[in-house]
């Protein structure tokens, strides 16, 4: 009985795969998506451009490219999460042992963690970064606000990358 139920418990693990897969699903339709929002702006940069269309602004075709960045970072986090499900609960991956690329190798729950946060991190960054572009300041104390804003996503990416650990070496 003991062993029928730690069997039983083992391949339950399998049911993540409904997660992985769905993971890279919407992965994928995020890059879809991401190759849509490139369509539009390479539309919008030709009516600014060539056709001098005065209805859009550089703010808004920068908005757009914020848009983009954001839409396939965002592609990169479920990527990232569900090579990391799988690797961590049901099986390694073969044909990535030997990819020089180390995006997608996670040992641990901790580096899982440490890969997405800082995925996740660069999210927000550019969120700020669009709500700063769509931002103008009306006086003095605002314009602190900002600069405080600047220096807070900055000394959270210094910290992200190490806190300059090794800065010298």
């Amino acid at each position: 009985m003991e062993k029928a139920f730690e069997a039983l418990l083992w391949r339950s693990r399998l049911t993540l795969l409904i997660a992985v897969i769905s993971c890279v699903i919407a992965g994928i339709a995020l890059i879809v998506l991401g190759v849509a929002e490139v369509w539009h702006l390479i539309t919008m940069q030709w009516q600014f451009l060539v056709e001098g269309n005065g209805s859009i602004s550089r703010d808004q075709l920068v908005l757009v490219v914020i848009e983009v960045l954001d839409t396939f970072l965002l592609s990169s986090v479920l990527f990232i999460f569900s090579f990391g499900l799988y690797e961590l609960f049901v099986s390694r991956i073969e044909q990535a042992q030997g990819h020089e690329s180390q995006a997608f190798a996670i040992n641990s729950i901790d580096q899982l963690k440490a890969k997405l946060g800082k995925v996740v991190l660069m999210l927000l960054v550019i969120k700020v970064f669009a709500l700063l572009v769509e931002m103008r300041p009306n006086n003095m104390l605002e314009l602190l606000y900002m600069a405080l804003i600047v220096f807070l996503v900055a000394a959270s990416l210094w910290l992200s990358n190490g806190g300059g650990k090794g800065a010298g070496k």
